[in-house]
């Protein structure tokens, strides 16, 4: 059975909690503790799967116990839950919680994230290799400035000044952001100099996905040697631009986009976490080996698993987290509908041979799409319109 402590030092919210949870009774074992001492000595003595800590309590507040628990349970599930958080607590969360979730929080909602997050962690069978991906520092669990404008998007009277500042406290995104902004994805009818017209032109979900990225793809603690930064970051870009092109005017566009992005998030996690182990798995899918059954070999986790385990607990949309997860699976079967992950699939296969160049040699591997693949998911295309499409889509980006 799945435990999960509550952690808040006011009575009222925790009778609260226990009433209105009391559905899940049969899924999980609920414990609750009413502060952070009482917390770290439950810790002490059992493991828990989750932890939900309110942030504002006397003696020993919620950060203090989000802390212990990464350092201690590394595998076990951070969430806070708290009505207010200020700037040095923010700060500190970034790198310390899995998810973040504001006072007042519904009850569906609370379930919905913790049985989310508990997903995720199932797609790694290991809980060696949960704890070790759970303790990462490399990679924090969300970083600074996305996790920023996560919380400031969640105010529905946020206005564009907000975010550009967000953006803007941290220069080498807010440069990447207009780098690529100003690429030729985006046809933007000038050149974009500031990050609030930015936001105005690419609207809040574009600008926050590019700074996820820019985020992400920050040079670092060193990587594998065959990992190439420049290569992954550009491949990630054209990937996400042509799958949200081919999504055109869906509702998940957007999730098309980002999900291509990150889809390689994965060789980042690995590449600074198992540096020596992914760099032989590489070396083997030089000579010839697959690249899952590489990853599998010396790794014991493919990078699309670990991205999406990791994608997952900072609670980005299913839709994005399914899509990392399932894109480096080249005999997967067909989808039996159009979606993200099927964007990101067939992006990667035009690209191979639109712009191979943009392509690591060790995700040459591209999953069979044509014609009938196309036909499958019900697409109007055929694979040589497609093909022609992305050719103009991705005309002129090496002056970018």
């Amino acid at each position: 059975m799945i435990r999960v402590l509550f952690v808040d030092d006011e009575s009222q919210v925790r009778h609260g909690l226990r009433s209105s949870l009391y559905a899940r009774r049969k899924d999980w074992d609920m414990q609750f503790a009413e502060g952070g001492a009482q917390a770290i000595e439950s810790m002490r003595s059992s493991h828990f799967d989750v932890l939900v800590t309110d942030l504002r309590m006397p003696g020993m507040n919620g950060t203090e116990v989000v802390a212990h628990a990464r350092r201690d349970s590394p595998d076990t599930i951070r969430i806070v839950l708290s009505g207010y958080v200020d700037d040095e607590q923010s700060r500190r969360l970034v790198s310390l919680a899995h998810r973040y979730l504001s006072k007042p929080c519904e009850t569906a909602r609370l379930e919905d994230c913790i049985d989310r997050c508990l997903a995720t962690r199932d797609l790694i069978q290991s809980a060696e290799l949960r704890a070790r991906l759970g303790s990462i520092t490399e990679l924090p669990p969300m970083p600074r400035t996305f996790a920023a404008l996560q919380r400031a998007l969640l105010d529905p009277m946020v206005d564009l000044s907000k975010i550009a500042s967000i953006i803007e406290r941290d220069p080498a995104v807010s440069a990447k952001v207009l780098q690529v902004c100003n690429s030729s994805f985006f046809r933007l009818p000038r050149r974009i100099s500031r990050i609030t017209e930015a936001v105005s032109y690419l609207g809040l979900s574009t600008v926050r996905s590019m700074t996820l990225s820019a985020e992400l793809f920050r040079p670092g603690d060193p990587l594998s040697p065959a990992l190439d930064l420049d290569l992954l970051q550009r491949h990630a870009l054209n990937v996400g631009a042509i799958a949200r092109s081919l999504a055109g005017e869906t509702n998940w566009a957007e999730d098309a986009f980002l999900a291509g992005l990150l889809h390689d998030v994965g060789f980042l996690l690995l590449g600074r976490l198992y540096r020596d182990e992914l760099q032989a798995a590489l070396q083997a899918v030089a000579s010839g080996t697959p690249l899952s059954d590489a990853e599998r070999l010396h790794v014991g986790v493919e990078h699309g698993t670990a991205g999406a385990y990791l994608l997952g607990l900072w609670g980005l949309p299913y839709e994005v987290v399914e899509a990392v997860a399932v894109h480096p699976r080249s005999g997967t079967a067909a989808r039996a509908e159009f979606d993200a992950a099927s964007a990101v699939r067939i992006a990667q296969a035009l690209l191979a041979v639109v712009r191979p160049q943009d392509v690591p040699f060790y995700e040459t591997e591209s999953a069979v799409v044509g014609d009938d693949y196309l036909q499958a998911l019900g697409l109007p295309h055929s694979w040589e319109s497609l093909l022609q499409r992305v050719h103009g889509l991705v005309d002129g980006r090496a002056a970018d």
